[in-house]
């Protein structure tokens, strides 16, 4: 429990030091059936399986105070022949003649990057994504029941969320452990088959349901301080991908029995952080840790080349956040986040121990910054917006300690 507590804590710290505000994307990515579900014999509905997705976005701030909310909704996938033409033909079931393929059942998949949110994320937001997948039957749409009910909770999953999505599964590894069921939350089950649940009727109902109707939403809570970690995460589908998984049989729904994954993709574009600062007035022993990040002084005349880690500031200010240089012999550069992700590319030059020069981020906006090295290796120095090397703000780093032995293993 001990060494739980610690875990819990040191990646509470890690993300809220390193929280940031940026642009979030989310995208529909497909789906994989492993077992289709229960369906009129006569097929009048279509062939095998006709589903559509919802995606409930909740947007909260780091209290869990809801900011905005948006509900999306697919096009139906399945058997697109005949009266059907306005679904997208997807599955692999055929008629009794071998022909007019469409209609899904176990074994298919379908694949797609269709954006359906994009939100501006402030530091220490969640967005909580609700995918669900449906049975759909147009004799009775249960989803705007559902729909209405979940809304109805909409509040209460932010908050209870919002403490505990600090992402402990990206210090673990395990990106699943972003799934949250809402019962989890105290949240009470949502009946949402109607007839369909009760009597086994047709209808469109959820995919996941229990044999009496109750149904368990997911919720995937995604806060900024873990969306760089997670859209650089693979769990099998691509980077930033996550399987949410809904089977009926797990749930005693012998009767029903659909078994389907559903997948969504997450982008995130963090704001350029302004640069960095330094007032020279930082004491330095022999070894230092800035920014999580162990450094070495530097002798004067020592080569630049290399990682150097420290902080910035705005107007006179050298700190507190997160500064990173990656300088290469050839006089090219980048800017490191504190995960060492690349976030801006430029070119600097060196001479007479003073340090000049300029770079773009990936996501937009140029930065110029000078400084002067000093006596114990460090430096300290002044950025700026587009070619000023001065006037937003002062910063400081030194040589990252890995750096400072080369290629030794």
């Amino acid at each position: 429990m001990k060494k739980i507590m610690l875990l819990f804590f040191l990646t509470f710290t890690l993300h809220t030091m390193f929280a940031q505000s940026g642009r979030i994307r989310v995208y529909f990515a497909g789906f994989e059936c492993f077992r289709e579900t229960w369906d009129d014999i006569l097929n009048a509905d279509g062939k095998g399986d006709e589903v559509f997705f919802t995606f409930n976005f909740i947007q909260a701030d780091r209290n869990g105070n809801v900011k905005r909310s948006y509900e999306k909704r697919t096009s139906v996938y399945g058997d697109a022949t005949g009266p059907f033409s306005n679904r997208i033909s997807v599955g692999s079931c055929v008629d009794l003649f071998g022909n007019n393929k469409g209609g899904i059942k176990g074994g298919d998949k379908y694949y797609c990057n269709d954006l359906i949110s994009e939100y501006d994320m402030a530091d220490g937001d969640v967005l909580t994504v609700i995918p669900v997948g449906w049975e759909h039957d147009p004799i009775a749409d249960n989803s705007i029941s559902f729909t209405t009910t979940i809304k109805g909770a909409y509040s209460s999953i932010a908050q209870k969320l919002a403490p505990i999505a600090i992402g402990i599964n990206i210090a673990t590894g395990n990106l699943a452990g972003l799934i949250v069921p809402v019962t989890a939350l105290g949240i009470s089950k949502i009946k949402a088959g109607g007839d369909q649940g009760e009597l086994g009727r047709a209808g469109t109902r959820p995919i996941g349901m229990e044999k009496y109707g109750d149904f368990t939403p997911l919720a995937v809570p995604l806060k900024t301080s873990s969306l760089a970690d997670i859209t650089r995460s693979n769990m099998g589908f691509g980077n930033g991908v996550i399987a949410t998984n809904y089977n009926e049989e797990a749930v005693n729904n012998l009767r029903d029995h659909g078994n389907y994954t559903i997948l969504f993709k997450v982008e995130f574009t963090p704001d350029p952080v302004v640069p960095p600062a330094n007032t020279g007035n930082t004491q330095m022993g022999n070894t230092k840790t800035v920014g999580g990040v162990k450094t070495v002084n530097m002798p004067v005349g020592t080569s630049v080349a290399g990682t150097w880690a420290g902080t910035y500031g705005t107007a006179n200010n050298n700190g507190p956040n997160f500064y990173s240089f990656r300088l290469n012999a050839d006089g090219t550069m980048q800017v490191v986040s504190n995960i060492g992700a690349v976030i801006a590319n430029g070119n600097y030059s060196f001479s007479n121990n003073q340090l000049t020069g300029s770079y773009t981020y990936t996501s937009s906006g140029k930065f110029s910054f000078a400084a002067t090295m000093q006596a114990n290796g460090t430096f300290s120095g002044t950025w700026g917006s587009n070619t000023n090397v001065s006037g937003g703000g002062n910063w400081v780093m030194s040589k990252a300690a890995m750096n400072a032995v080369g290629n030794i293993r």
